[in-house]
């Protein structure tokens, strides 16, 4: 068990976005302290999905709750700005790392940390989050047991359940990295300044575009196995950002001193942006009507006139203007926190040090286990808050990781100490070369 704790965490001692700095890097401490609180945000973000109304669309869920404006808010601030903080980090430091060392060789180290627990987590994780969801779906009365035995569903049932759940960050992630790797030369040759200003405006609005064309990239779950085209160039444009600002400011000093002024724009746009993102999904109507792309739903239509002062809730002013306000408050807000932990934080203590390493496998594990404690939460405390399960399900799922990341650690400085103890003295060399002489001569 230890040794297989050991291969699923090749990645848990590193966040899932960066590689291992030198103990030299304390300028980039804030980072870190940043990942392991963005690892918390991911559990609190799925803690909170049972009782957000309106629901993500395309996310199928273990259970649905009782639902709670306060969660509603807070689940979807933090949809909007989590995905883009990973994904600025990762390539900021993809790009550190191959120009420290060179592209080849980060690229093989970083597929590496990142697909033996993407692997793993396929093999051993889905299956058990796939039973998890069943078991709520047959509590709902939504599937029978007979249904899973044959794992054949009603039509439309299943139509969001087959992917790879969470885990899609990792595999995309590893393809940017490639992509990196293969142009990192090319992206040498471009001046610094004409990165930072074209590169970053492109970045911008490529997102912006992704979004406008497709709103459930942010606004709903796009599931599969295989990356989905409109997301993966929205999650791109962030990876993107993360490089070219590297390029541009590879000590963050720049945005050491404009992090703080970023913040509150930051967060009166996302206001904004999550104002609309509701308001929009309340008038969409039924995700079907809209999801991928599709606008069939003439009633829906007709009602966001009223709502939209006569502009069409699927047209393009309105979705772009919410793409706008989405991309912008996440971008202002990733760069923002990054400028501010730089300058804040320059140290970070034990405990924050051990979240930070533990950031990858709280990532991994908490899914099933968030699944699980809602299916728990609705049946046995049916009169618990919301805010209170969400509480329940996040400190359980950020539990389990970090606890597994723990074991592992502890189980490493066992073996090194064995290891250490195990070698012979410098003594005890000698003696044996002094005996092997002597039987010699």
């Amino acid at each position: 068990m230890p040794q297989f704790l050991s291969l699923f965490s090749t990645s848990a001692s590193a966040s899932v976005e960066t590689v291992r700095l030198p103990q030299s890097t304390n300028h980039f401490a804030g980072i870190d302290a940043i990942r392991g609180f963005a690892a918390i945000a991911v559990v609190l973000l799925h803690a909170c999905v049972p009782y957000a109304h309106p629901a993500m669309a395309g996310l199928c869920w273990s259970v649905h709750d009782e639902t709670n404006d306060l969660v509603t808010v807070l689940f979807w601030l933090i949809e909007i700005a989590i995905m883009p903080i990973f994904l600025v980090i990762a390539g900021f430091f993809a790009a550190r790392s191959m120009a420290l060392r060179d592209p080849w060789s980060t690229m093989t180290n970083r597929l590496r940390r990142l697909g033996v627990p993407l692997a793993l987590a396929m093999v051993f994780l889905l299956p058990i989050g796939f039973y998890t969801w069943m078991l709520g779906w047959i509590t709902e009365g939504n599937i029978s047991v007979r249904d899973v035995r044959r794992m054949k569903f009603e039509a439309g049932v299943d139509q969001h359940l087959w992917g790879l759940s969470h885990l899609w960050f990792l595999q995309y992630l590893m393809t940017y990295i490639v992509i990196l790797a293969v142009t990192w030369s090319l992206l040498c040759r471009c001046a610094s300044r004409s990165l930072a200003r074209y590169g970053m405006f492109a970045a911008f609005w490529l997102a912006v575009f992704s979004l406008a064309m497709r709103p459930e990239v942010v606004w709903g779950f796009q599931h599969a196995f295989l990356p989905v085209l409109s997301k993966w160039v929205y999650s791109g444009a962030f990876f993107a950002a993360g490089v070219f600002w590297f390029r541009h400011d590879p000590q963050l000093s720049q945005l050491a001193v404009a992090g703080k002024r970023l913040l509150g724009p930051g967060v009166l746009i996302m206001v904004a942006a999550v104002s609309m993102g509701v308001w929009w999904l309340s008038a969409a109507g039924p995700s079907e009507d809209w999801l991928g792309g599709g606008w069939s739903n003439e009633s829906a239509t007709l009602a966001s006139h009223r709502l939209a002062g006569g502009l069409p809730i699927g047209g393009w002013l309105v979705r772009g203007a919410m793409a706008v306000l989405t991309v912008a408050s996440a971008s202002l807000l990733t760069f923002g926190l990054i400028g501010l932990a730089t300058v804040r934080i320059g140290h970070l203590g034990p405990r924050m040090t051990s979240l930070a390493s533990a950031s990858l496998l709280i990532y991994l594990l908490h899914h099933p286990v968030v699944g699980l404690t809602h299916i728990v939460a609705k049946y046995s405390l049916p009169g618990v808050s919301p805010i209170m399960k969400v509480a329940f399900a996040t400190g359980l799922g950020v539990t389990v990781g970090w606890s597994v990341s723990w074991l592992v650690a502890c189980h490493r400085e066992r073996v090194a100490l064995r290891t250490v103890s195990e070698e012979p003295t410098r003594a005890e060399v000698e003696s044996a070369e002094n005996a092997t002489v002597k039987k010699a001569a």
